[in-house]
């Protein structure tokens, strides 16, 4: 039986070792094109390096998850309090409101993306908690609730920011732009971050549709 066991905990390191690994090489990729100004585009030009990563990367996902049933299997097994304390990053976005103080962002989409970004982070350490301590479970409601908020608040962020570029539909009178988020290092936000993070709460959607499987630690009302 232990040595069962052993074997069942050893697949598990090795297919976390394995994401992991795919994660980092990811953010390597990210960096390096960052580091190169491949995301940088002049006004009025398509930031296509920064669409076609987000597409690449839906795409890969949904793919991934549809065809093979071990990346499903994995995928609806991570524990959802790791995936919603993910969130809790997202506390940084407060720097876009403080970036803007300085007119290195413009102030539509600081705001709204800044404070999005901190409700939602507020609201994955109050649920993660939950989960962990409070016998009778969560509402799945609630779950569901926050992690639409979430993902919405990504699509929002990322449409004001490239709807806020110069010469853009919401561009600022003052010139103050959001071409910053397309300059090393910031872009790591919408070329990394966002994508990982809105990964994440696809991920819980799925799990939450498909009844999630570690009952051991989230019991839903």
């Amino acid at each position: 039986m232990n040595t069962i066991a052993a074997q069942v905990d050893e697949s598990v390191d090795k297919r976390h070792l394995i994401v992991g690994g795919i994660v980092l090489s990811w953010f390597i990729i990210i960096i390096a094109l960052g580091m190169n100004s491949a995301y940088s585009v002049k006004p009025n030009e398509a930031p296509i390096t920064l669409i076609v990563s987000f597409i690449a990367t839906y795409t890969i996902f949904t793919l991934a998850y549809r065809g093979v049933p071990a990346v499903r299997e994995y995928l609806l097994g991570i524990d959802m309090r790791f995936l919603i304390m993910l969130s809790s990053w997202r506390m940084i976005g407060i720097g876009f409101i403080m970036l803007n103080m300085f007119a290195h962002l413009p102030t539509l989409f600081a705001y709204v993306a800044g404070i999005g970004d901190a409700l939602t982070a507020v609201g994955a350490v109050f649920l993660a908690f939950n989960l962990m301590k409070r016998k009778e479970g969560v509402n799945k409601r609630a779950i569901y609730k926050w992690n639409t908020f979430g993902l919405l608040d990504f699509v929002i962020a990322v449409s004001l920011g490239l709807l806020t570029r110069t010469d853009a539909l919401l561009a600022q009178s003052d010139g103050v732009n959001s071409e910053l988020m397309m300059a090393f290092p910031m872009v790591i936000i919408p070329g990394f971050l966002v994508q990982v993070l809105s990964l994440s709460h696809i991920i819980i959607f799925l799990q939450l549709r498909n009844n999630h499987v570690n009952d051991a630690y989230v019991k839903f009302k």
